[in-house]
């Protein structure tokens, strides 16, 4: 595939993302800045990379507290937080609104977080294949050569 039908492609991408609301602004200055030249197509790669690998051991803890016999509330709120901050930072906005409509730090309820972390959990994996698509194509993209 041609280098100009591969960044159509991501630009469709990222366009449909943003209009479905499963990312915001803070992605798109990313790939502001990608286009710009400010940073790297691999930079851009790396940022979603280490967000997805990030999110994905924060989920993973969750759960792991989740299935304790007793839950400790304030790690899990603790790892809610971090998990808002990393989606912030690279402008996953569905999967931040899930945590904050869904995950009540007052409920302190381990049925309502059972049900709630799997919403998040589905966020997450829907944006990481997203994700994981435009990884792809940014790989196909670098392997056209430069512009």
């Amino acid at each position: 595939m041609a280098a100009a039908a591969i960044r159509a492609q991501i630009n469709v991408l990222i366009a449909t993302m943003f209009n479905t609301g499963l990312v915001d602004d803070a992605f798109l200055q990313l790939q502001r800045m990608r286009e710009q030249g400010r940073v790297t197509p691999a930079y851009v790669v790396e940022v979603m990379n280490r967000f997805l690998n990030n999110a994905e051991r924060i989920i993973n803890d969750l759960i792991g507290l989740m299935n304790e016999p007793e839950v400790d509330f304030d790690k899990v709120d603790g790892l809610v937080q971090q998990l808002k901050l990393a989606c912030s930072s690279v402008g996953a906005k569905r999967l931040n609104l899930c945590c904050v409509q869904h995950i009540s730090p007052e409920a302190k309820n381990k049925e309502g977080y059972l049900a709630a972390l799997g919403r998040v959990r589905f966020q997450f994996y829907d944006l990481r294949s997203m994700f994981k698509i435009i990884m792809e194509l940014e790989q196909h993209l670098a392997a056209c050569g430069p512009k």
